[in-house]
């Protein structure tokens, strides 16, 4: 549901060989990279990024904590896009700190917040790909000017170690290197998304990597561990109560032929495989809030290292909350193959979802047998089928609501060729500050507002739907629109002409803030207009939005005043895109949510179980959100995005939890 400004170049994989190998040196590098959303934190999933520099030769793991035992086994540690850590120890910089002092190196990528003293992330900026190397460094040895993957990146504020290895092409500082004790870093606001870069930011990527191979030996970096030590991840966590939560122990350095011996509250635990060379020893264990109540309890851990003994004491904080009388629980799902009505509806059943949120429009295009949009994509059309009818159909025999959602001001993806070419052609679409096309829908144009409108209120009308739902109903971000129409529609509502378009209406200028209040206008005028017809058309359909999380910041960034939409009462509830893996970010939004909306105005939490922050891998972190969805009031929750084997795999050990904590209405 999230759009990413950040546009992927595909490079094929003939290109992918094209670039040079990893030398026999840099082979033996161990690249540990962190995994932000396995921690729970916020920041893109690195999957991706771990299996692009495998195929390339590297070695390569991922890890989930900044513990400094943790750090010191790894060569080049990579952080990628790290907005929030997640549930790793808040001593991780200085962690960070000492690795690097003893002769590691860190690599950081996209979104970053440490190790000023090189360079730290500090502003996005969009449309500028073109990318100037600085010559002379050994870190950028080999590398051209070249234009980046993405159409977007963020620029450095450059520390007083840091040296400038590339700017873009307005001269801003995007790649900055420098050194911290013995150790060596990169700090840049490229993606290197691999393997989603050109060949390029590839050889870039191994350039760093050359560079960052560290000087100091790995054994003489141990060295600054004063002696073993004991870690847990997570050290204190929130759990869902009744449900076992997952818990890692870790120990050493370990010396060759040590025993070592590792208790939980006075019972055994048993280690994992030991890996040939490896330092640490490590144990997976479970533990279980009680069921039915809030609670909180400390557990001890003992380990044995020979002749040392180390402690340490987690703590689990259980929580529980009843459902809400008919509470509602979705899941997002998308058209396709695998998601035949007939086989995903009484599947939903037997997961105990009540409700499905089916995308089956965006900009021309309709995935059912539409006869208001021009571009037709229907799966059953060729066997003579409706996918919205079937969808429908199924739903209802197996006690589902069918909510059909449209994407509904984004044209790009979803729209033929020959269609965006027309839009375009047409002058309909939005245009960024440098006067660059956004294939969007442009609101200010009364023709795009009845595009828009004509596909809900045609399944409105004409399908046993439960509800309609709004997605993508904004702009992309905050480079949208600035288009002459925009600017006349401004002139005239504002009653002031523009001295100096755009400047004084981009951010930081004169008429910014009066701008933020027009694009907030543009959108919910169209839902002020869609949502009225809607209801004429069908007084009994539900009318509902996916909003974005970050209220009220969403009414400067997209457009998006969707509180007002609540309070207007043009809709029946919202879904805030609530996704983070992040439970202490989850309660925080959550709470806000409510705090926004009037009293009693009904919120289904979206909760992102398959998304852009990241898979959530444990049943019990589905609970966990559910369980801050309703303390914070929610009427329900809504799951994205429904995927045949990970949403089973998630929501079927639930199924007993949602019974055994549901109301008279559920059961």
């Amino acid at each position: 549901m999230l759009f990413l400004a950040g546009t992927m170049v595909a490079v094929a994989g003939a290109a992918h060989a094209a670039a040079r190998a990893p030398d026999t040196r840099a082979k033996a590098l161990k690249i540990g990279v962190y995994d932000v959303t396995r921690a729970r934190g916020q920041g893109a999933p690195v999957r991706e990024i771990v299996r692009g520099l495998a195929k390339r030769g590297w070695q390569v793991e991922s890890f989930v904590d900044l513990h400094l035992i943790t750090l010191l086994q790894y060569d080049i540690v990579y952080l990628s896009d790290m907005h929030r850590p997640g549930n790793s120890p808040k001593d991780g910089p200085r962690n960070i700190a000492a690795y690097l002092a003893a002769g590691g190196s860190v690599l950081q990528t996209w979104h970053h917040h440490i190790l000023s003293r090189i360079s730290i992330g500090v502003r996005r900026v969009y449309g500028k790909r073109s990318m100037k190397v600085v010559p002379g460094h050994p870190a950028v040895a080999g590398i051209t000017d070249f234009k980046a993957a993405f159409r977007d990146h963020i620029i450095e504020k450059v520390g007083s170690q840091g040296t400038v290895v590339i700017r873009n092409g307005d001269g801003q500082p995007v790649a900055v290197v420098g050194t911290i004790g013995k150790g060596k870093v990169v700090s840049t606001g490229l993606s290197l998304d691999l393997p989603r870069v050109n060949p390029v930011e590839l050889k870039l990527t191994e350039a760093f990597f050359r560079w960052l191979a560290p000087d100091v030996p790995r054994q003489e970096r141990m060295r600054v561990l004063s002696g073993p030590e004991l870690m847990v991840f997570p050290e204190t966590t929130t759990a869902p109560a009744g449900l076992p939560t997952a818990f890692r122990l870790v120990t050493g350095p370990v010396e060759p032929g040590q025993t070592v011996e590792m208790r939980l509250d006075g019972r055994s635990l048993t280690p994992r495989p030991v890996a040939p060379g490896s330092i640490l020893r490590q144990a997976d264990f479970r533990l279980t809030a009680p069921p039915g109540r809030d609670s909180e309890a400390g557990h001890e851990l003992t380990v044995k290292l020979g002749n040392t003994v180390l402690k340490k004491e987690l703590k689990l904080r259980g929580l529980f909350a009843p459902p809400p009388p008919e509470e509602r629980r979705g899941v997002w799902l998308h058209v396709g193959k695998d998601r035949r009505p007939a086989v995903v509806m009484p599947e939903l059943r037997k997961l105990g979802i009540n409700m499905a949120v089916l995308r089956i429009a965006g900009g021309t295009a309709a995935f059912y047998g539409s006869k208001v949009q021009p571009d037709v994509q229907d799966p059953m059309a060729a066997e003579g089928g409706d996918w919205l009818a079937a969808a429908v159909k199924y739903a209802h025999a197996n006690g589902i609501e069918l909510h059909a959602y449209v994407n509904n001001c984004v044209v790009e993806g979803r729209t033929s060729p020959a269609s965006l070419r027309r839009l375009r052609a047409q002058g309909r679409l939005q245009e960024g500050p440098d006067g660059q096309p956004i294939d969007w829908f442009c609101p200010s144009q009364p023709e795009n507002v009845e595009a828009i409108t004509r596909p809900m209120v045609e399944i409105a009308a004409n399908y046993d739907v439960d509800g309609v739902q709004y997605d993508f109903i904004r702009y992309p971000n905050r480079q949208g629109c600035y288009c002459a129409k925009c600017r006349a529609l401004f002139e005239k509502e504002s009653g002031a002409p523009v001295k100096s378009w755009p400047a004084d209406v981009l951010e930081g200028g004169p008429r910014a803030a009066a701008y933020v209040e027009f694009r907030c206008e543009r959108i919910s005028a169209i839902v002020r207009h869609v949502s009225a017809a809607v209801r004429r058309a069908n007084p009994k359909v539900k009318i509902s939005a996916a909003v974005f999380r970050d209220w009220p910041d969403c009414r400067e960034n997209v457009g998006q005043d969707w509180v007002r939409w609540c309070r207007e009462g043009w809709l029946d509830f919202v879904c805030p895109m609530t996704y983070t893996l992040d439970p202490v970010l989850y309660e925080s939004l959550v709470e806000s949510h409510r705090a926004a909306v009037p009293p009693g105005f009904p919120i289904v939490e979206g909760i992102g179980i398959a998304s852009s922050s990241g898979t959530m891998e444990d049943p019990a972190q589905v609970a966990l959100h559910v369980i801050l969805a309703r303390k914070a009031g929610a009427a329900g929750f809504c799951g994205f995005c429904y995927k045949p084997r990970a949403t089973r795999r998630l929501l079927a050990p639930l199924r007993a939890w949602f019974d055994a904590s549901a109301g008279p209405a559920q059961q």
